[in-house]
């Protein structure tokens, strides 16, 4: 009996590495380089995508490789609403986007080295829930303004792994060239617990963050962005300050 738990218990982990690597993937992915990758035979990943593909989750574009189906996507929508922070504070982020000045509002948490944004939105426009992206984590502030509260060692994991996923662009040349650099810049650039990044994604933009804390939470961020003509700092520290105070009383 244990031995057939942990037998299922084995197969569905290995199920569920398989779609985080084809969902993390650029391009379709063949079974071949799937099993290199997780250290499995090939004959195992095979049977794995192939019961993925019967649930709806897996799709062959093409006669070799395998990627995401629909079925993700709808999994992931029909989530979305059942957790706090996509529907709770959404009124507040809401609110705060019409003060903004045109300013992106984000709600947004680093999860096992990729950002997940619950809320996003403009002025004028109802909020985008829940999505996730593969993005260089040394450019975004709200990745930076919760690895700085992080461990030295842990933070700098964090971010060799983002470089070996995605590069290290320096679109700007203030941009530090190793991860222990721009953590100590992030950090030079805290100011009453907020993140504020000019010129830095690219000339002319802004991006700043400050954390939000609510029991029974991941640490997560309030963000806005945009041109930076659009606010001034000592604006961007009031709008923060007043945008958290809100999402904090929304989530008691």
């Amino acid at each position: 009996m244990l031995d057939a738990v942990q037998s299922s218990s084995k197969a569905l982990t290995h199920g569920l590495e398989v779609l985080r690597l084809l969902s993390v993937s650029p391009r379709p992915v063949t079974s071949t380089e799937l099993a290199k990758k997780l250290g499995l035979h090939q004959s195992t990943v095979s049977r794995i995508l192939k019961i993925l593909s019967k649930a709806g989750y897996v799709r062959k574009p093409d006669y070799h490789s395998f990627a995401p189906d629909y079925g993700i996507l709808s999994l992931a929508g029909i989530a979305a609403e059942s957790f706090t922070l996509t529907t709770k504070p959404r009124k507040a982020v809401t609110e705060l986007a019409e003060r903004c000045n045109g300013l992106l509002v984000q709600l947004a948490t680093l999860w096992r080295g990729d950002l997940i944004y619950f809320l996003r939105t403009h002025k004028g426009h109802d909020p985008l829930l829940a999505s996730a992206t593969g993005y260089p984590l040394h450019l975004s502030s709200v990745a930076l303004r919760l690895l700085i509260d992080r461990p030295q060692e842990e933070a700098l994991n964090v971010l060799e792994e983002s470089k070996r996923r995605y590069g290290w662009i320096r679109p700007a040349e203030i941009v530090p060239d190793s991860p222990g650099a721009v953590l100590d810049y992030a950090r030079q650039h805290l100011r009453d617990d907020a993140l504020v990044l000019r010129d830095y994604q690219r000339p002319g933009w802004l991006s700043a963050s400050i954390c939000v804390r609510a029991a029974g939470e991941p640490p997560f961020c309030l963000a806005l962005s945009g041109a930076s003509s659009l606010m001034d700092d000592a604006l961007i520290y009031e709008r923060l300050k007043e945008g958290r105070k809100a999402i904090e009383e929304a989530l008691k």
